[in-house]
């Protein structure tokens, strides 16, 4: 475990800069991530799709014209994997641009035009505000199946979250939010703070998507896949399919969805890791 003062500072820092008005512009900010206005209506107006390297960054191309964001901005990403993922993600489009399902692109617009004008601590404050109703932290009170289903699906997990950050969490059984402590906050804070902005907009991304940080946290630390997170995330529905029958097409079009959303996200965060691991060893290759 992290302990002490330093820990806390820095959760009390967050918690100040934690305003009401700058949570609300990021939930509007979340709800516009697939909203950039600028291809809403368009057709498929590329045959070629490419991507090309400018300095240290890499750029997307639709017939050699450099992909722009809604306020204009050359889409310049620090990595040729992501670069290569969105130009596929352009180049899947057929006769129509469908936007919502061009979930780099997004978070890529996002973070670079960054609407709200969020800072990384923003976010940080609005995801440890989100772990008290993560999804994993309410078992439920009535149904004994349901719950001996949460124990046994989501205790694993729990134990996990626990142990990577040498903490103690509640859960609830019923409608109060389980308390989260202070030491808690302190320590997901430096871990959130350890992202960088592309990197953390696409960790609340995906928390969204699952509604549940220790979800997201367990798949950015590879100790669930994205399917088995919304598998999870989906169980008490997925309980209640089983008691009451499904419509199978549309739920299987919804799992697809949200794990399509967390894939683009984890994609997004291993490209920055990858990225500052890389200008990292440079730097110490340099002082060497």
């Amino acid at each position: 475990m992290v302990p002490g003062a330093f820990m806390y500072s820095v959760y009390k820092t967050l918690t100040k800069s934690s305003q009401s008005s700058n949570l609300f512009v990021l939930r509007q900010q979340r709800l516009k991530t697939n909203g950039w206005q600028s291809y809403a209506t368009h057709k498929r107006f590329f045959r070629r799709t490419d991507i090309v390297q400018n300095e240290d960054k890499w750029e997307v191309t639709l017939d050699h014209r450099r992909l722009k964001t809604p306020n204009g901005q050359i889409l310049k990403v620090g990595n040729e994997h992501l670069a290569r993922a969105i130009a596929a993600e352009w180049d899947a489009q057929k006769e129509i641009i469908a936007q919502p399902t061009m979930h780099l692109t997004a978070l890529c617009n996002t973070a670079l035009d960054n609407p709200g004008k969020l800072t990384s601590h923003d976010i940080a404050s609005y995801l440890l505000e989100y772990l008290s109703t993560d999804t994993l932290l309410f078992h439920s009170e009535e149904e004994k199946d349901l719950r001996a289903l949460q124990e046994k699906k989501w205790g694993p997990v729990l134990d996990w979250f626990q142990e990577r950050f040498g903490i103690k969490q509640e859960i609830s059984r019923g409608l109060e939010p389980p308390p989260v402590t202070n030491e808690t906050r302190a320590v997901l804070a430096r871990h959130f703070l350890s992202y960088d902005f592309a990197a953390l907009n696409a960790l609340c991304f995906g928390v969204e998507a699952l509604k549940s940080p220790i979800l997201m946290i367990a798949c950015t630390d590879r100790y669930l896949e994205p399917k088995e997170a919304v598998m999870l995330a989906r169980l008490e529905e997925e309980y209640q399919l089983m008691r009451w029958g499904r419509v199978q097409w549309a739920h299987e079009l919804n799992q697809a969805e949200l794990t399509s959303r967390v894939a683009a996200a984890l994609l997004v965060i291993q490209s920055s890791t990858e990225k500052h691991s890389a200008a990292t060893k440079s730097r110490r290759g340099q002082s060497a």
